[in-house]
């Protein structure tokens, strides 16, 4: 049992790799705009002494975040489980976000934990949104990626029926690559199969403005 993954969703590239019983690690690469060049290298470098057969699936951060680092590790991940034929997990980069919180908060009661709200810078002084209730038994999506005005958030904070802890993401999302493999573990625990086509980029905004 062997997972990969990949989050290229911020300038820095972030990946992980783990058999979930022994070993686990985590590594994240500044490559900024050259990402696409040293990609494949740092990938095959990375999963050494393993071989690609040796993967049981494959996991990408989708989005939100930069336009063409989040279309090169799709792209990337897309291929790559088509040829190994394995399947491929496309984890939310604010569920990542809100996982790595749960993560940080050993003493979390998982039992009546607040929610998790998410926020990202997104263009044109939007933000990218999302809430999580932490479960025993993962993250429930109380509310999935969409794009808000700050003041439209502050409102959705304000008028949300509970306890709930807002999260805003820095710029640098490599570091949660752990967490979109632990997202995908939980899902394929769960006997969760897909195919590789189904993983697809979150992207919000039209890159370019009209």
């Amino acid at each position: 049992m062997l997972g990969l993954a990949l989050h290229t969703s911020s300038p820095a590239l972030g990946l992980a790799l783990s058999d979930f019983e022994q070993i686990t690690r985590a590594q994240t690469w500044n490559f900024g705009r050259d990402l696409s060049m040293h990609l494949h290298t740092t990938l095959m470098d990375f999963i050494h002494p393993y071989a690609w057969g040796d993967l049981s699936f494959l996991a990408v951060a989708r989005g939100p975040g930069g336009f063409t680092g989040t279309r090169i590790g799709v792209v990337t991940a897309r291929t790559l489980a088509q040829q190994l034929n394995i399947p491929l997990f496309g984890i939310s980069s604010l569920a990542a976000l809100a996982q790595s919180v749960v993560d940080q908060t050993p003493d979390l009661d998982l039992t009546n934990a607040p929610a998790i709200a998410v926020d990202l810078k997104a263009q044109r002084e939007m933000r990218f949104t999302a809430i999580y209730q932490p479960t025993p038994t993962g993250l429930k999506t109380l509310q999935a990626e969409h794009v808000v005005s700050p003041a439209a958030w502050e409102q959705t904070l304000a008028e949300f029926p509970g306890p709930i802890q807002a999260v805003t993401a820095t710029d640098n999302l490599a570091p949660t690559v752990a967490q979109v493999l632990t997202l995908a573990y939980q899902d394929w625990q769960a006997g969760h199969r897909p195919h590789w086509a189904e993983a697809v980029p979150y992207y919000g905004q039209h890159p370019v403005a009209s």
